[in-house]
């Protein structure tokens, strides 16, 4: 449940925003023409785009391209809010922001090619500093002004390209991505993810399909539907893993994608016809 949602626009559209929310929460975003720097404040985040994935802590900051994504919030055990600051980078912000004068390096198609859609950002007293002084502003929102707004987008920018070259290699792909976007194939996106554990209706939102529409091209590409697709190879990994490693059949069961041990063994007892134990006893 959202407790606070705060946003400061330009052009009509949100590029300095502050979220606090209750959890459990999920959260779908579809950024096609966008990127974004997310700070995570207070709480933890499980983070799913089309082909990578990421768990980010307090204070862990993250960089994301154009693409589909959506984050689960698990429970607060202290029920204390969540909360995370957004900043949005569109094209015609950013040509705004730098008065049609954008750096080249954002507009090369060729440093955007296979690069990760989740990008790390190592957060040192430079960046905190600059996230307060963001929280100050929605604490003061009368004292914020369109102009501002496009100065704190460009603090943050020029703060990353001349923090470390690692950070602002970062930064010139993901700005150059929203100029010169690429997809993920169907195929791409399903292997990426075939380990984790999602509903068929996260699988559909990832490849940013309706639930009906998904189904019907799952069919086409892999010739059955998703559910038993991805839970037979989740099994045959789990097989590989009993046999190869000495991993405890609970890691195998999560890290092959499963909720929880029983179920694993329940499935695996019907696909294999033995527990799991058994089979890894079992010899070749």
């Amino acid at each position: 449940m959202i407790v606070s949602h705060q946003h400061f626009d330009l052009n009509g559209k949100i590029v300095l925003e502050r979220i606090v929310f209750k959890t459990p929460f999920v959260a779908n975003r579809e950024m096609q023409n966008e990127a974004c720097l997310l700070y995570n404040i207070k709480g933890d985040i499980k983070l799913y785009s089309a082909l990578d994935k990421e768990m980010l802590l307090e204070n862990e900051c993250i960089l994301m391209k154009c693409g589909q994504y959506f984050t689960t919030h698990p429970p607060n055990i202290n029920q204390i809010p969540s909360d995370v600051v957004v900043i949005h980078f569109y094209p015609d912000v950013l040509q705004l922001v730098f008065e049609n004068n954008l750096p080249i390096y954002f507009l090369d198609s060729s440093a955007t090619k296979n690069k990760p859609e989740i990008n790390r950002i190592v957060v040192d007293t430079i960046l905190q500093n600059y996230i307060q002084s963001l929280l100050f502003f929605f604490e003061n929102p009368a004292l914020v002004t369109d102009e501002l707004v496009a100065l704190k987008v460009k603090e943050v920018i020029l703060l990353l390209l001349n923090t470390s070259s690692k950070e602002a290699k970062k930064i010139k792909v993901i700005l150059g991505d929203i100029f010169n976007p690429t997809k993920a194939s169907f195929k791409e996106i399903i292997n990426a993810h075939c380990y984790d554990n999602l509903t068929t209706e996260q699988y559909a939102l990832l490849c940013n399909m309706s639930l009906s529409t998904f189904k019907r091209r799952f069919g086409e590409i892999f010739g059955e539907n998703p559910a038993s697709y991805i839970r037979n190879n989740k099994l045959k990994k789990a097989a590989r893993l009993l046999k190869t490693t000495n991993a405890s059949v609970a890691s195998i069961c999560y890290d092959t994608g499963f909720s929880d041990t029983s179920n694993f063994t329940k499935i695996f007892r019907a696909y294999f016809k033995c527990t799991p134990i058994k089979y890894r006893n079992m010899k070749d």
